[in-house]
Order: C-alpha cells, then sequence, then structure tokens
C-alpha cells in the first residue's frame, strides 16, 4: 500500500486545489516536478454514500461544564426543555472575625475588660451569578456631571425574551454529591446527568421571588463615616459589577457557618460539604421563554456580617466591625499558566424535555439509513454517519483503498431542510456544527491540524468548517472539510470509523463527555461537551432515499483526489 507523506500531501493539495480550479477539463497536469520527482496528475471527483442514523439521548453527563444553564427553552423543532441547576459551594477560610476560635473562647473566659469574643453576626447574604457580557460601545463609568452611572452591557448567551420576569428559587440541597464514583472502586470522577432527580433532597427555601435580567452594571456604594462631616461617603461607588443574578438569600441559613468556626465541620474543604451539601437554582413562572447560559466559574455568595471588637482606646467600648466572606459556586478553577482545569465543586445541569412531536419520535433509533437528520444539543440527540458503507459492510471502501489517491480535499455537504424550518417560528439556527470520531471518543484529524483562529470562537478553525452557510438570511448548509480523515482511512489503513454529529457553542472545546441513548438509556456514548451547552437544534438532509425535488440534497461523501499515472 503507498503511503503518503503528510507535508508532501499539503503540498500537493494546494497544488492540486490550484490546479482544479485554474482548469475544468481534467485534463493531466505535470505539477511539483521538484517534489516527488515528475508524473502525470489526473484530478478526479468521486462521490460516496453516507449513512446516517438518529438517536435520542435519554441524558447527558452536566457536572464539569465550562458553563451552566438555567430557565426555559422552547424549540419551534423539538419542544421545551427546561433547565435548572444543583451546585456545592466552596469555602476558602475557616476563621471569621480577626482572631481563632480557641483565642475567643479564652477571652471569654479571662474576665479581661480589654478582651471579648467575637460574637459573628450575618448581617446580609447575597447570591451573584454574572451573565456573560462586554461593556457597550460608548458607555461611560461618569456622566457630564462626573457623577457615576451604571453603565449598559452587551448581554451574550441568552436565548428568548431579554425583558421577561420570572420567579427564581434558591433551595438547601441536602443530597451529598460525591467526587469518586463507588462503582470504580473510588478511582474514577463521579459523572451526574442531566436527568437526575433531587426534588427529594430539598431542605429550607432562602429565595423565592421574581427576578429579572438586566443589562445594566450594579454599583455598590461605600457607607458613610458619621465622623467625617464635610464628606459623605455614601456617594463613592466603592464596587462595580457586571450585570448578573444578584438576590438576597436567608442570613440564618449562612450564620451556621459562622457558628461552626474551629469546629470539624470547617477543617477541610470534604467536611464543609458534607455539612453544607449545596444549593439548588430553579426558575418558573415566567413571562415569557428565556434560557440564561450563566458563568457559573465567577459565580459566589457573599456573605457580610459583624463582629465585637474592644476599643481599647475609648474605655474598653465594645464595638461593631464589619467583615465579610465569599462561598464559591464554580466547577473548577482555572491555571492562568496552562490553562488547565481543577476542579473545585460538582454542579449538575438538569436538563428536562418535554417528549418530541411524533414525526421525529418515529425517525430515533431506528436501523434505517435517515433520509433527514435531526440535530438538537443539550440531553438531545446524537445522529451517527458511516462513510462509505452501511454497518457491517466493507464493499464499497475496498474498492477505493491502495489506489494511491493523493486526497485534494474530502467534505461533507450538509443541506438544512429549508421546508420544514421554514413552516416554524421564532428559530435560532445553531451557528455551527461539529463532526467527530464516536467510535474512539476523539477529535477528527483536520481539526487537530486546523490552526486558523478568530476573535468569534465560531468562526475558528475555518478550514475544518461547519460554519453555516446563509442565503438571504437564511441558513442553507453546512460544510465539513474531513481530508486528512478520508486520507488517513485510504492511504494509511487507519479504521473507517463512525462518526458522531453535533452542534457546538464553541469549536474550541473538544472535550466530550459521557451520554446515554436508546429506549432503556443504558448504551453509553459520548457527545461533545460544546454541545450540551448550546440548547439549539435544526433538521438536516441525511443519506436515505429522497422524495423527488431533492436528490441533489441529499447528504454525500465528495472526494476530489489526484491520481500519479
Amino acid at each position: 500500500m503507498k503511503k503518503v507523506n503528510f507535508r508532501l500531501y499539503k503540498a500537493i493539495l494546494l497544488l492540486g486545489g490550484i490546479a482544479f480550479f485554474a482548469s475544468c477539463d481534467n485534463e493531466v497536469n505535470t505539477l511539483g516536478t521538484d517534489i516527488i520527482g515528475g508524473g502525470n496528475f489526473e484530478t478526479e471527483r468521486v462521490e460516496f454514500d453516507v449513512y446516517a442514523y438518529n438517536h435520542k439521548l435519554s441524558a447527558v453527563q452536566t457536572n464539569g461544564m465550562p458553563l451552566y444553564q438555567l430557565g426555559v427553552f422552547n424549540d419551534p423543532i423539538y419542544g421545551k426543555t427546561e433547565a435548572g441547576i444543583v451546585s456545592q459551594l466552596y469555602l476558602a477560610t475557616s476563621t471569621f472575625g480577626v482572631v481563632s476560635q480557641p483565642k475567643e473562647e479564652e477571652y471569654a473566659n479571662d474576665g479581661k475588660a480589654s478582651t471579648t469574643p467575637e460574637n459573628e453576626k450575618v448581617t446580609k447574604v447575597y447570591l451573584n451569578i454574572p451573565f456573560f457580557s462586554r461593556v457597550a460601545d460608548g458607555e461611560t463609568e461618569n456622566n457630564e456631571d462626573g457623577n457615576p452611572v451604571a453603565r449598559k452591557y452587551d448581554l451574550d448567551s441568552i436565548f428568548g425574551d431579554k425583558s421577561a420576569e420570572f420567579q427564581l428559587k434558591v433551595e438547601e440541597l441536602t443530597y451529598y454529591l460525591r467526587d469518586l464514583d463507588p462503582s470504580s472502586g473510588f478511582v474514577e470522577q463521579q459523572e451526574y446527568f442531566s436527568d437526575r432527580d433531587f426534588s427529594g433532597h430539598i431542605g429550607m427555601i432562602l429565595y423565592d421571588s421574581v427576578a429579572k435580567i438586566d443589562n445594566k452594571e450594579i454599583l455598590i456604594y461605600k457607607e458613610d463615616d458619621p465622623d467625617t462631616d464635610d464628606v459623605n461617603e455614601g456617594d463613592e461607588v466603592s464596587q462595580r459589577l457586571t450585570p448578573r443574578i444578584r438576590v438576597p438569600l436567608k442570613n440564618e441559613f449562612f450564620q451556621q457557618i459562622l457558628d461552626k468556626e474551629g469546629s470539624d465541620e470547617l477543617l477541610s474543604s470534604n467536611n464543609f460539604k458534607e455539612f453544607i451539601k449545596g444549593l439548588r437554582f430553579s426558575a418558573y413562572n415566567f413571562s415569557n421563554d428565556v434560557l440564561m447560559l450563566l458563568d457559573w466559574n465567577n459565580a459566589n455568595i457573599q456573605v457580610e456580617y459583624q463582629y465585637d471588637r474592644v476599643n481599647t482606646s475609648n474605655n474598653n467600648e465594645i464595638v461593631k466591625n464589619n467583615s465579610s466572606f465569599s462561598l464559591s459556586l464554580a466547577a473548577f478553577t482555572i491555571n492562568s499558566n496552562t490553562g488547565g482545569r481543577s476542579k473545585q465543586n460538582n454542579v449538575v445541569n438538569i436538563l428536562t424535555n418535554d417528549p418530541y412531536p411524533s414525526e421525529i419520535e418515529g425517525e430515533m433509533d431506528t436501523e434505517t439509513n435517515a433520509s433527514r437528520i435531526y440535530v438538537k444539543g443539550g440531553a438531545g440527540t446524537l445522529p451517527e454517519l458511516r462513510l462509505f458503507d452501511p454497518p457491517g459492510d466493507s464493499t464499497e471502501l475496498k474498492k477505493v483503498k491502495g489506489q494511491g489517491w493523493i486526497i485534494n480535499d474530502a467534505n461533507l455537504t450538509f443541506y438544512i431542510d429549508r421546508e420544514k424550518l421554514d413552516a416554524l417560528q421564532g428559530l435560532t439556527e445553531p451557528p455551527r456544527i461539529y463532526v467527530y470520531n464516536l467510535e474512539d471518543n476523539k477529535v477528527l484529524a483536520d481539526v487537530e491540524l486546523d490552526y486558523t483562529t478568530s476573535q468569534d470562537n465560531n468562526l475558528a478553525k475555518q478550514i475544518f468548517g461547519g460554519i453555516l452557510e446563509k442565503e438571504d438570511d437564511k441558513g442553507v448548509r453546512y460544510k465539513i472539510r474531513i481530508t486528512e480523515h478520508i486520507n488517513q482511512i485510504l492511504n494509511e489503513d487507519a479504521a473507517n470509523v463512525k462518526l458522531g454529529l453535533a452542534v457546538t457553542a464553541n469549536i474550541n472545546y473538544t472535550n466530550n463527555v459521557s451520554a446515554g441513548a436508546g429506549e432503556n438509556g443504558d448504551t453509553e456514548l459520548h457527545v461533545p461537551e460544546a454541545s450540551v451547552i448550546n440548547p439549539l437544534g435544526t433538521i438536516l438532509y441525511g443519506g436515505g432515499d429522497m422524495e423527488t425535488g431533492n436528490e441533489d440534497k441529499r447528504l454525500k461523501l465528495e472526494i476530489f483526489y489526484t491520481k500519479v499515472d
């Protein structure tokens, strides 16, 4: 079998591409004689069948995500999805006030007027969950008079009505989210899935009231110092917070943390998480549908409290001092040097889908080469693709392997079923789709070898493609290049693995997570993490039989190759 050097392949890809577009008459061309020692090149184009199979996911792994979803999304194709969150809390300190608990106990018993226990008391608690946002153009921190103003931000990753109001509920979670899986002998990380039901493990309600999305930053002002008569510190901004969900929580729930100062419950992070197991976040009673993708790794709970101190310079007067601490909700921390992620909390997205329309349900988990491919993110669908031959067959592939073809280009073009989509109202089309090695749970070589970048994550890796192409502001097709993948199959004896198809929220997120499919949800598959955090869906033409008039939209594998005589 003839091996093709990859650098040679890349050079000939460029030269072959130039030759192909410069001459469409299939004449023999002589190119690159100094590269491969001369010879005739014959550029050819060939198509092969693609076999597509729709699978419905029963659940997807949702712990350890880069962001989390909260709210309701009504997809015109697939129906409604509701999203809630459960999250552990991370406490970074075990000492409150100024001195440790043993010292406070000493002060309580020494009988001295110059010492006193600190008697920490929670005064305010705020939940902070930021939106993804950036300062809007032209916004400034002060008005023409020099007074501070709250700047407007452009909010990102919010689907639906940004002016919608909804009821936000925050509740105590009484279920311990363990780190390690006992079925693996406590060696592997515990996986938590989108269909997990925590409703039987709920305690105190910490908040249950109206919340809304606001695109203005939140200004936190200083407290006025009564000893400075000529200055009002209350007019000075001490902190500017980006737009976020910010609501008060019940003081008494967090007072129990202060009351445990010096105890075993605060001795370690694991001890604390067994003491305070976490919170559940849900939203309901929407004035209009809205799904928020939240910056959970910058979310926290800010706890403000007072404690006693003795003012020895003023007759040992006991005064109240203010302090605060925060509880992180982050699923992980990011190493600023390596970009690596270190686990901090277990955070789980709960995703509940309404049943799909009967037309779509009937196309799930069959052995028929699908004429329509149903693609939905979240805990949605998983289309499976087979190139050249159906499962269990390799007839077509055997005919072309070992022919010594130099693969100039190989692509899959997915045409959108506009007839079905145009009949729907309020549809947001996925800006990008993604193909990956479903069999081995790996990215394709074409993704790894594509170094094109963009400030917009959905426009990076443009050679690989998968970007929505539009005409008259409507999506028409997605084109994905799998040139090196096909080269490896035909010329390097790589396996013709089954491929997975998914929407993606960020082409740079190539990590895959576990998923279940089938009627009983007992088949373990893997889906891109970036598809789990993308709620969008679409309908594409598949590889099965097409009705009259749509034959040219049938999914095919298209290969341009150069044959060396």
